[in-house]
């Protein structure tokens, strides 16, 4: 295989329409070194000569798995422990106390929408063990979700570099809540058991019709929403609407709103960002297909290509 990859620029365009298509995300004129060094890694894994070879056999074929595979790498985010820690603190303070004092104890299931590496799932994880004392007969069950990616394969090991732990994580949190990984030359760092019980990983297209997923009492999609575009906030907001329970939360990041649309929530406290679930239910509507995004290479879409999992 060459050492060099390289992206024809006519299929710069063509990636963008289908990130834009697939994912809802807008990768923006500036992006083709982030293009070129995400998908470089993936032409490598799945043996394709060039990146050229694996753009042109993703618009050749069309297949569903290797469009799944491209948007993911495409989309990793780089999340830090701790981020946000504004919009954070509603949860800790605001809505964990409430879901605890309506309910008196019992079982709380939470969803950290678009996940990528893991950081906030188990940040979460982390703030119910420092206060399980206020929460007597609680137990909580977070899951988080993304598309699958290398990301979300750490989010599932649950292994953070040494540069990664050193990104918003307390010195405290570190030394209770994770270990030196085991191999004598490494300075990774790896969340211990007693926190990764709390915590599961899903693969899930974002966009894709979220009725296999079960209901929650909180989810929390902060960071994400200005990336998408209008029909795709739509789209993703009405379908997390769908996922939260009568009198549950939905907790966007910091000066980040609904829009112009409710979905059955109203806003909680004074600032953007939270909101209560009220007790009529958001039916789930077909996908919207934005009128404006062409298809790549006028080949056909992949928007309503059913996504399957990387192997």
């Amino acid at each position: 295989m060459s050492s060099v990859l390289s992206l024809n620029a006519s299929y710069y365009e063509a990636l963008k329409r289908l990130t834009l298509e697939l994912a809802g995300v807008n990768l923006g004129s500036n992006h083709a070194f982030l293009v070129e060094t995400r998908l470089s890694a993936l032409a490598r894994k799945e043996g394709f000569e060039t990146l050229d070879a694996l753009v042109d056999e993703l618009f050749k074929t069309g297949h569903p798995k290797l469009a799944i595979q491209v948007v993911s790498a495409l989309l990793e985010r780089d999340t830090r422990f701790n981020n946000d820690p504004q919009s954070f603190t509603r949860f800790t303070d605001e809505v964990l106390p409430n879901l605890y004092r309506v309910r008196g104890g019992g079982h709380i299931r939470v969803l950290s929408f678009g996940c990528a590496s893991g950081q906030e799932a188990y940040g979460i994880a982390m703030a119910f063990e420092r206060a399980r004392d206020q929460y007597p007969n609680l137990s909580l069950d977070i899951m988080g979700v993304d598309y699958p990616s290398t990301a979300l394969d750490r989010a599932k090991s649950g292994r953070y570099t040494h540069f990664e732990v050193q990104r918003g994580l307390a010195t405290r949190d570190l030394i209770d809540f994770f270990n030196p990984a085991p191999e004598a030359q490494s300075t990774d760092w790896i969340i211990r058991d007693r926190l990764k019980q709390y915590v599961r990983f899903e693969d899930v297209h974002l966009l894709s019709n979220l009725g296999t997923l079960p209901k929650f009492h909180a989810v929390l999609f902060r960071g994400s929403l200005p990336h998408y575009s209008a029909t795709a906030q739509l789209r993703v907001l009405r379908g997390l609407a769908s996922l939260v329970l009568p009198h549950g939360y939905l907790l966007l990041g910091t000066n980040e709103t609904l829009n112009n649309f409710n979905f059955g929530f109203d806003t909680v406290g004074e600032g953007p960002g939270l909101y209560q679930k009220r007790e009529e239910i958001v039916e789930d509507i077909e996908p919207i297909e934005d009128p404006n995004i062409k298809k790549p290479n006028g080949r056909k879409t992949f928007l309503s290509t059913s996504p399957q999992k990387s192997a």
